[in-house]
């Protein structure tokens, strides 16, 4: 059977098949073949794509974190800076009412001692003589 077989391989070998048959068979196997390699070569096109997406959005997610944390600091600071400023103006205005208050008050025992007061005291007065010495 070997000596068989080795003589089928010499007779093939001997053998010519036309220039056209082996164009196609050539252009036939170059096409089986393409695809294979176009195949691995897109695989590998688009999980490195994949894989750069991936970077890009955990640098984006990182980078966006960072400047909410930033702007949260920031915030807090000026929340801080708005309740001083809030607290010293409050001050202030107690200040000026408690001053308004206190001239009011000196006011209004000016105005008693030095107005309605000696009317009432004459009155007082006039009303205890009078009760004390009757007609």
């Amino acid at each position: 059977m070997d000596q068989e077989l080795q003589k089928l391989i010499h007779q093939l070998q001997a053998e010519e098949c036309p220039r056209t048959v082996l164009n196609r068979v050539a252009q036939r196997i170059s096409r089986e073949k393409t695809p294979a390699h176009s195949l691995r070569s897109s695989l590998a096109c688009v999980v490195s794509i994949a894989c750069l997406l991936g970077v890009v959005s955990v640098w984006q997610w990182q980078t966006r974190r960072e400047s909410q944390r930033v702007a949260a600091e920031r915030a807090g600071a000026q929340a801080k800076a708005d309740r001083a400023l809030v607290v010293q103006q409050t001050q202030e205005a107690f200040g000026c009412i408690s001053h308004a208050l206190l001239r009011a008050a000196v006011h209004t025992e000016n105005a008693l001692l030095k107005e309605a007061m000696p009317p009432l005291r004459n009155g007082f007065q006039i009303v205890k003589t009078k009760v004390t010495d009757p007609i």
